[in-house]
């Protein structure tokens, strides 16, 4: 993997349920690590649903190979074009024969 390539900051979160002293639950979404990342946009559309229009967007996200990424997680975009966003994983990420880096495929809107 070409490290210049990872050139994005992404922080990854993980949705996370306890209960608090008073026996409730609380269910939120909890900041992982700050990790480096390639973010590719790789299509968009915008559809009429509902009656309603809603744009949506596809993105390649590459990282170095972790364990804490899941397909329910979501990965909040610091840096780069898409900066500001927030993209949620959308299937299970897939690693390569070495296990040496991750392809996510996520969606925003």
């Amino acid at each position: 993997m070409q490290a210049g390539r990872l050139r994005h900051r992404v922080t990854v979160l993980n949705f996370i349920s306890f209960r608090d002293p008073s026996g409730q639950p609380i269910e939120e979404w909890q900041e992982g690590k700050t990790i480096w990342a390639e973010v590719l946009g790789i299509s968009g559309r915008e559809q009429l649903q509902s009656g309603a229009e809603t744009a949506e967007a596809t993105i390649r996200t590459w990282v170095r190979y972790r364990r804490d990424i899941t397909a329910a997680s979501r990965l909040k975009v610091l840096t780069g074009p898409f900066a500001g966003i927030t993209i949620n994983v959308v299937a299970p990420p897939i690693p390569n024969a070495k296990r040496t880096r991750l392809e996510i495929l996520c969606k925003q809107g």
